[in-house]
């Protein structure tokens, strides 16, 4: 019986292995005469960063933390997890092409996925597990997610989810052992280190597949809490790596921002084949799929627990990116982390287990029965197939490659507002030999701000900003996608700063001056502290916005650097410190202006308060305001409009009213200042600087010029010091400069927390604007090195994972102790509750049965 057992699991397996092959063979054996890329979004974005790793590797750098080569220094290993790059790198050194390991790698998860499919047969029966793992090759989200997304880190978690549900049922049974348990635990330990919010996924999935499971049951219950202590165990066990990680990418990303840009879908989306069928990138899970699931709930004949419950989270997973139960899913807590779209992965999968569990006691009664089946969901998946495939790379891509190759330059920036995906970025860094300012795929970045600010300006027609910051982050080559509403304004700035077109293509056109690595002496004449500042910053360049948004995290020093300080989206460690650091700072000459907007806001009123002045909430619609004051009248821009209402707030406690306005028939205002001894700070309402921002008004852009002093629209005057000797690498960065005075420089690189600075071998003092590097730099011809050192969060990080370690022991001796308790007898004679005899029942109703008879 073994030996047949083994052998059907062999023909099952080759049969998979066919399949593969037989789908994925086109771009695992493509044409040497054409070159061949794949053409997903994400895809050549994790190959080049295959291709770094996999040169340290040689280089005997076994863990290289830093990337200089992209957004200015990015720690590649600490947003995206290590586990897929190291697998690309294996698969570059074996296939000699980071290209064909990409093929490869999604060909061999989608070969791991299916083969883990047979393991479920214990339940479901050969054929139905054979024909479950056959369809989970080309089910139309996992095919998607790794040729139009390109989202290989994905394809990994993807390739392991089947093996991780199988090890979670199997724990829920009375009959699951130790190994299983420990399957459980490592399959999620391998899912983090792929992917980190596919494994917060699954196991929000699994859970609540566990609890539905378990629903009703008291004996249940300790399985259900040990399956999900197990879970906690496994990503504990890669805390080394996830805790690291939590302190950047997306953790840090706007959570109101990243809600409304997540996209939700009517029902009626995935049960229209003729979407997908005009559009193959489209969201799909299959409509037969869908409705088969459904269908099969009010079917008793092998309904289970098992396949309820499996078959009720695939549902959820679908549900929650519907419009109504997706404004109750981002009513809860972290729910920014947890990306609706993304449960369609694990929704698909459950959905056909349930369905492929059900078709075992049809086989024996009506086998043509399950054959319709397993052919409808082949034929409805199949169009997916049509994604399988490489294109050749677009020309303007390989002549701005040569070109940049020839031509003296530091840095390159795209302006495509991300729409050439990662393409671009592999053939102009990992080719073309420079290093990147991009518009793709920032997550993780510590400049994430300042890259999707450069999107952002674009799109305000600020392009003063775009040119002014270019300059400051090193860029002597910018690719510009044309026919974007505001390419020809970009066009005629570039131009008018010294960049000219060398390259003119179908699609882009690359703009170039010479250039090398450089610093700058510090220009700036206005600071801003608190996010809203960067509003500021788009009409008024010459405005930088301090890398921290906490006021105390300054120093008094610091601020009388400048001649206007200016808080918006601000906040603070200690309100009673950053207050007198405030009033201290005023009274030293600076010029101090606040907006309230975005800041904390007092515990008992629920208003923003700061200085003794309040933020009293108002609603705008979209009738004019009139400000008027000194004896002049600013008719601004309505702030809101017929389809929306603007939610602000006027500073209350103003001691010396400029501006004001009517509101409700009361006079409210708009602009003021109090006097706190000899200084004096000035503040703003109705969020101004953010609807001078979007909207251009020029009578609120004059307003804001008085009150910064400052003009709009001019960017700052950039004094460069060239950096000789500029070396970057996972170490760090090193260079020489040559000054005749002392002075500050700005250095764009990007800064990290645990970067330590030395000029010819001494300790200096690293300060950051917009995320960069900047320091006291003495006279002379000096040596640079910058360095990145582990901060404490890392030992946190590797003490979790101990711990974890440790846990999993104790689980483990626990459980056995718990098993030798059990007796022999009553394990042995136990029962599968859940799995179908000859007649196509569960085994426990028909083992019921017979008692009563």
């Amino acid at each position: 019986m073994a030996g047949m057992k083994s052998l059907t699991f062999l023909l099952s397996g080759c049969c998979i292995g066919f399949l593969v092959l037989l789908i994925y063979g086109r771009i695992l054996f493509a044409s040497a005469d054409v070159p061949l890329y794949p053409w997903a979004s994400d895809t050549l974005g994790h190959v080049l960063k295959a291709e770094y790793l996999q040169d340290k590797l040689a280089e005997g750098d076994l863990y290289p933390d830093l990337f200089p080569g992209w957004y200015m220094g990015l720690q590649m290993l600490r947003y995206h997890p290590p586990l897929p790059y190291y697998l690309l790198a294996g698969l570059a050194a074996l296939t000699g092409s980071s290209m064909a390991a990409a093929n490869w790698l999604i060909a061999l998860c989608a070969l791991t996925g299916g083969m883990s499919w047979l393991l479920y047969q214990r339940w479901l029966g050969w054929l139905p597990a054979l024909a479950g793992g056959a369809l989970y090759l080309f089910l139309p989200d996992h095919v998607r997610v790794a040729f139009a997304e390109g989202n290989l880190p994905r394809v990994v978690a993807t390739a392991v989810l089947p093996l991780a549900v199988y090890f979670l049922l199997c724990c829920l049974e009375e009959t699951g052992t130790r190994r299983q348990r420990l399957g459980l635990v490592l399959s999620f330990t391998v899912i983090v280190l792929s992917h980190a919010m596919m494994a917060a996924i699954y196991a929000v999935c699994c859970l609540l597949l566990a609890v539905l499971y378990g629903f009703g049951q008291r004996m249940a219950l300790r399985r259900v809490l040990l399956a999900g202590v197990s879970m906690g165990l496994g990503i504990m066990l890669a805390g080394w790596w996830v805790l690291p990680s939590l302190t950047g990418g997306i953790t840090e990303i706007n959570t109101a921002a990243m809600t409304e840009a997540l996209a939700v879908f009517p029902l009626t989306h995935y049960v229209t084949p003729k979407l997908h069928a005009s559009d193959q990138e489209s969201i799909y899970i299959g409509v037969a799929l869908l409705l088969l699931a459904v269908v099969f709930l009010f079917i008793r004949a092998g309904r289970n627990r098992y396949t309820v419950a499996v078959t009720l989270t695939g549902l959820f997973g679908v549900l929650i990116t519907t419009p109504f139960p997706n404004k109750l899913f981002n009513a809860l807590p972290l729910h920014s982390l947890l990306w609706p779209l993304r449960f369609l992965g694990i929704a698909s999968f459950l959905l056909l287990l349930g369905v492929m569990w059900r078709l075992q006691p049809w086989l024996a009664r009506l086998p043509f029965l399950p054959l319709a089946i397993v052919a409808l969901l082949a034929l409805d998946g199949a169009t997916s197939i049509r994604l399988i495939h490489l294109r050749p790379v677009d020309r303007d891509f390989t002549a701005i490659r040569a070109l940049l190759m020839s031509l003296p330059g530091w840095r390159e920036a795209t302006l495509d507002q991300s729409r050439l995906g990662s393409t671009a970025s592999y053939f102009f860094a990992a080719q073309g030999r420079r290093e990147q300012i991009f518009g793709w795929a920032y997550q993780g970045a510590r400049t994430a701000t300042s890259v999707a600010a450069l999107n952002e300006a674009m799109e305000l027609g600020a392009v003063s900003y775009v040119r002014d910051r270019l300059t400051l982050l090193g860029a002597d080559d910018v690719v510009l996608l044309q026919g974007m509403f505001f390419t020809s304004r970009v066009e005629a700035e570039l131009v008018s700063a010294g960049w000219r077109p060398v390259y003119h293509g179908s699609r882009a056109t690359l703009y170039h001056r010479d250039g090398s690595p450089r610093a700058y002496r510090i220009p700036w004449r206005v600071l801003g502290i608190g996010r809203g500042t960067q509003n500021l910053a788009y009409r008024f360049p010459q405005l930088v916005v301090g890398t921290s948004p906490y006021v105390d995290d300054y120093s008094l020093e610091e601020l009388k650097r400048y001649e206007t300080l200016v808080l918006s989206g601000f906040n603070w460690h200690n309100r009673e410190v950053a207050e007198a650091l405030i009033v201290q700072a005023a009274g030293s000459g600076v010029h101090v202006v606040v907006d309230l907007t975005g800041a904390p806001e007092d515990p008992l009123a629920r208003i923003p308060h700061f200085l003794n002045v309040w933020g009293e909430r108002i609603i705008l619609d979209d009738r004019p305001v009139v400000a008027q004051g000194e004896g002049r009248r600013y008719a601004l821009v309505p702030f809101g409009s017929q389809m929306e209402l603007w939610y602000t707030h006027t500073p209350q406690g103003v001691q010396t009213e400029v501006l004001n306005f009517d509101y409700l028939g009361e006079t409210t205002t708009m602009l003021g200042y109090n006097r706190y001894g000899s200084g004096q700070v000035w503040f703003v309402g109705l969020n101004l600087p953010y609807h001078a921002a979007i909207t251009g008004d020029q009578t609120a852009i004059n307003l804001l010029a008085d009150l910064l002093r400052l003009p709009p629209d001019t960017p700052a005057s950039y004094s460069a010091v060239p950096l000789a000797n500029y070396t970057a690498d996972q170490r760090g960065y090193s260079f020489s400069y040559l000054l005749e005075q002392p002075d500050r420089l700005v250095v764009p690189l990007a800064y990290h927390a645990g970067m330590v600075a030395t000029v010819d071998g001494v300790p200096v003092q690293l300060s950051s604007f917009e995320q960069l590097v900047a320091f006291e730099a003495p006279a002379g011809a000096h040596t640079v090195e910058i360095r990145l050192h582990p901060t404490p969060i890392y030992l946190f990080g590797r003490l979790a994972s101990g711990l974890a370690l440790v846990g999993l022991l104790l689980l483990l001796a626990w459980e056995t102790r718990f098993l030798k308790r059990t007796s022999s007898g009553q394990r042995l004679g136990a029962i599968d509750p859940y799995a179908v005899d000859d007649t196509g029942l569960p085994a426990c109703l028909t083992e019921s049965l017979k008692e009563r008879v």
